[in-house]
């Protein structure tokens, strides 16, 4: 599971002609003149913000900008190609860096966890803009999600709270690498993971395939870490036993959020029941009916598909591809 990563860098730049400095820079570069929202959404690791300014003015305020730059390159890589283009380094007359940006994914309702990183760099909680624009380049952004983090955030509605703290971002980077996992410890509820068991059931015993399809979603999803994995027999009915391919995993999410995932994609695209998959924590096998917070009475193919479109729109075009590369793969052959 990925729990931290690095985001956008910042820099602020006085140029003689923020419109001019920019058709020029895109001529070298793929370059992107967005809002400040726009920007933060496609920002990437390996990818810079830029905030163009007049020169006249003596603001390296966010809101003051006279332009706002999206670039999918590093800063390093920026730098040097203004400064080896003569056009573009005569027309810039002062470069200031802003903060690092972090992104760390912590639990559902996991307060705990930025309160106890808060407490032990003596950090702040302050707005994206307010960070980029009271940070430095010795300080760092950190942006909290509940979400998977994957290369970048889609939204930030996702984002839960932010910290500035005054330390460079490589270096906190490596620190909140090596203790992310005992701060999310800290915060979950008994300072605990789960360890589930997987039983994948196929009668047409297509279990590589349904493996793959299981897999592709978790991983993409950055559901947990695969502690093993085995053949096994369930004793559904006294002197019978089914067979099934048991995955074991370790997880910070909750049973009732994996069995979520699983009850959505037991069923292909059109409908079609493929597999069943069944969640087991601890020796309690967890059902489907458990995923509900109502009583009222549910059609099973009708909430796995509302499911499985809203986790669908968490994957990775790359996922999406992927995925149903294998379930065509199981169509053809079951």
């Amino acid at each position: 599971m990925n729990f931290v990563r690095s985001g956008p860098r910042y820099l602020f730049l006085k140029v003689k002609d923020p419109n001019l400095f920019s058709e020029n820079l895109s001529q070298k570069t793929e370059v992107r003149r967005l809002n400040f929202k726009a920007a933060i959404k496609l920002a990437a690791e390996e990818s810079v913000i830029i905030f163009l300014s007049d020169q006249q003015n003596k603001s390296f305020k966010v809101e003051d900008s006279d332009l706002i730059l999206y670039l999918p390159l590093n800063s390093t890589a920026l730098l040097a190609m203004i400064l080896n283009n003569e056009e573009l380094s005569r027309a810039v007359k002062n470069v200031t860096a802003g903060p690092g940006q972090l992104v760390m994914r912590i639990p559902e309702n996991g307060e705990k966890v930025i309160e106890e990183i808060i407490e032990s760099y003596q950090a702040e909680k302050v707005s994206i803009l307010e960070g980029i624009d009271r940070g430095s380049a010795n300080s760092t952004i950190i942006s909290f999600t509940e979400q998977p983090i994957k290369s970048r955030l889609k939204s930030l509605k996702k984002v839960r709270n932010n910290i500035l703290i005054d330390k460079e971002s490589t270096l906190l980077f490596e620190e909140l690498r090596r203790d992310a996992v005992r701060y999310i410890t800290h915060g979950l509820e008994d300072h605990q993971w789960s360890e589930l068991k997987i039983n994948i059931y196929d009668s047409d015993e297509l279990y590589e395939l349904e493996y793959k399809r299981l897999i592709t979603i978790l991983s993409d999803l950055e559901a947990g870490i695969i502690l093993g994995e085995s053949w096994t027999k369930d004793h559904a009915f006294a002197l019978f036993s089914i067979t099934a391919y048991q995955v074991r995993l370790f997880t910070f999410l909750s049973p009732i959020e994996i069995k979520k995932i699983l009850f959505a994609f037991e069923y292909n695209s059109s409908g079609e029941r493929l597999v069943d998959y069944d969640l087991f924590n601890k020796s309690k096998k967890i059902s489907w009916s458990e995923i509900l917070n109502d009583s009222k009475r549910h059609d099973r193919k009708e909430l796995a598909f509302k499911f499985r479109d809203e986790i669908m729109q968490e994957l990775s075009e790359a996922a999406k591809k992927k995925y149903f590369k294998i379930e065509a793969e199981i169509m053809k052959e079951s």
